[in-house]
């Protein structure tokens, strides 16, 4: 390995499993968080749950990745790690703030990774005096269970990207190169498609119908059973990021908007509080069965058109953008299969008769 010692800023959910999968893979890992409780609860879990997780995620536990763990408050801690990967909300000003703090606390042939969902690494390294050290590094989310990680980076020096491709491979995730940096990814605007039809489908069915239908053509979760993995207020807040860019093209329908904001008033976050759409116990969605399913088409023409968007843009060919929703999905299909299984004309005239009746900019035929 060229690098030994890491680095992770964030001691959420992603961030104690990347420091996990980079203590894994036999780095040395520094977890920073601001939040000494945050930290304490990421450190129980790497010593008491993580060998257990990564054993569920089909991966080999190296000795005791725990023991390579250390704790910190202070960003200062990572001054000699050699490439730390931010992990922290998707705020364009904290993100700024903390790549700022790693600047001047990190030796100046450092790499920084981030995992971000819905900025650039362009967006978040504009203010730096050498952004080209600043690289995307994105996980799937969960981070264990899904094998990717998407590398990109306009501004990003060769060796940036060599050394997070070189991460990517030791800990055991695909390292997915794109063509182009763009906000969401690859992914995350794969993901952020089907999301946006299905609350766009739920005025006209419930949620169980819609996510049971998608479950029916292979995917691993529902839509809606994503929003709630992510949490109902991270994905507001990550349309809100996206429509800086893509305008209205991720929105849902301002009459389910409010729904979501009233059920994020009201406690109901998804699974980290235990209900969202659905009801959760720990890691099970509860979904009772629907009388019947609702009709998936206009969910995976949305789909598919999004993959002609990445393709246009280019992000990745069809190809590529395939294997980015079969491994980050934990998916057997991806967009251009399902095109070839339903139909081109069918699923640009389910499109067309959407889009007319509601607008919705999702709909909106790119092919």
């Amino acid at each position: 390995m060229t690098i030994e010692r890491t680095g992770v800023v964030g001691a959420g959910l992603m961030g104690r499993d990347i420091a996990g999968l980079l203590a894994n893979a036999g780095y040395t890992v520094t977890l920073v968080d601001v939040d000494a409780d945050v930290l304490a609860e990421a450190r129980a879990y790497h010593e008491e749950t993580l060998e257990a997780e990564l054993r569920a995620g089909g991966l080999e536990v190296s000795d005791r990745p725990a023991q390579r763990i250390d704790y910190d408050t202070d960003i200062e801690a990572l001054s000699d790690a050699e490439f730390v990967v931010e992990a922290v909300p998707e705020r364009l000003d904290l993100k700024r703030g903390i790549v700022a703090d790693l600047e001047s606390a990190l030796d100046s042939e450092a790499i920084i990774g981030t995992n971000t969902s819905s900025l650039t690494p362009g967006d978040i390294a504009a203010e730096m005096d050498h952004p080209e050290r600043v690289v995307l590094f994105h996980f799937a989310n969960p981070a264990l269970r899904r094998d990717i990680v998407e590398i990109s980076g306009d501004e990003a020096s060769d060796r940036a990207l060599e050394i997070a491709h070189e991460a990517a491979e030791a800990i055991d995730r695909e390292p997915i190169r794109l063509g182009r940096e763009y906000r969401a990814n690859g992914l995350s605007r794969l993901s952020a498609s089907i999301k946006c039809a299905a609350t766009w489908e739920l005025l006209e069915a419930d949620p169980a119908a819609i996510d049971t239908a998608a479950r029916n053509v292979g995917f691993d979760r529902g839509p809606l059973e994503l929003i709630d993995l992510i949490g109902l207020d991270v994905h507001l807040a990550t349309v809100d990021n996206l429509s800086e860019v893509y305008g209205d093209r991720y929105a849902p329908p301002p009459e389910i908007r409010d729904r979501m904001e009233e059920l994020v008033d009201s406690g109901r976050l998804g699974k980290k509080s235990g209900a969202g759409f659905f009801e959760w116990d720990g890691e099970a969605c509860l979904m009772a069965d629907p009388e019947e399913p609702h009709d998936i088409q206009p969910i995976l023409a949305a789909l598919v058109n999004e993959g002609h968007r990445l393709v246009e843009d280019g992000i990745a060919d069809e190809a590529t953008v395939d294997e980015i929703l079969k491994r980050g999905g934990d998916s057997e299909i991806g967009p251009f299969d399902l095109e070839e299984m339903f139909g081109t004309d069918a699923l640009r005239e389910t499109l067309e008769e959407r889009h007319e009746e509601t607008g919705a900019a999702v709909y909106d035929t790119v092919f």
